[in-house]
């Protein structure tokens, strides 16, 4: 799929840009710019009419599989991996739709979500693994008004940056994501944590080789102060790897500490 090949390509280049960089590195920076705009222009584009007949959340899933996301949990169980598998769930959850009772608003515990959305299913995103997908910017606006999403991995993904946790930020997902993950990423920013500290429901955040967080500690910091109930890890990069292994024995000190 071409949205994947383009998010495997070998330059990790910057989405910054100074007037102080070298000739060398400008055909790193077109081909970037280049790749970016490819994507944007493939799979990135919010099409709100697709939104109004299928819901928020089936509408997002099409754009997570198109963009090479790795899976996407339902909330009836289904894991999505393919995006064969996303043609053939869409249909079904839409009959399931149909056959289903009137009070079914009701069940789902959203009766304002259900009038907004009509035409959503009663399933919804749980939880989204993205890693090494093509997902850019302008495509974060189908997670605006995603039922109930909680949990978001999103590592290797370098066409996204500040203005797409933005529209988390803005949205449902402010108030229902627990977990999420961002690891080797050369567009997230200081300025990203504004919009994180506005994810109130966090109880974990993951964050690993972001070269763009100039001050990792202040960033850390602000982000406890902002969501105090949320376990925060951003280790310093000194393996290869996720950081996980450096933010568990980062954990156990402290839990000795406290003990």
């Amino acid at each position: 799929m071409i949205a994947r090949c383009l998010s495997r390509l070998n330059a990790l280049p910057s989405c910054s840009s100074t007037s102080t960089r070298g000739n060398a590195t400008l055909p790193s920076l077109n081909l970037y710019s280049l790749r970016r705009r490819i994507a944007e222009k493939l799979s990135n584009k919010y099409n709100e009419q697709r939104v109004h007949e299928v819901g928020p959340d089936l509408a997002c899933l099409e754009w997570l599989m198109e963009c090479g996301a790795t899976s996407v949990r339902m909330s009836d169980g289904q894991t999505i991996t393919r995006q064969k598998e996303m043609r053939e769930y869409i249909p079904h959850a839409l009959s399931q739709r149909d056959c289903s009772a009137p009070s079914s608003a009701i069940q789902t515990g959203d009766i304002s979500y259900e009038k907004q959305w009509p035409n959503s299913p009663d399933t919804w995103i749980v939880e989204v693994d993205a890693s090494d997908s093509a997902i850019a910017n302008e495509g974060f606006t189908y997670l605006r008004d995603v039922r109930r999403v909680t949990k978001l991995k999103l590592n290797f993904c370098d066409y996204f940056g500040d203005e797409a946790l933005k529209f988390l930020a803005q949205g449902r997902p402010a108030n229902t994501l627990t977990d999420l993950e961002i690891v080797l990423n050369p567009c997230v920013t200081d300025g990203a944590v504004y919009w994180l500290q506005k994810l109130k429901s966090l109880r974990r955040a993951h964050f690993y080789f972001l070269p763009y967080v100039a001050h990792r500690q202040g960033f850390v910091r602000q982000l406890k102060i902002a969501l105090p109930r949320c376990n925060v890890t951003f280790p310093e990069v000194d393996v290869i790897g996720y950081g996980y292994e450096e933010a568990k024995k980062s954990q156990r000190t402290k839990l000795k500490r406290n003990g």
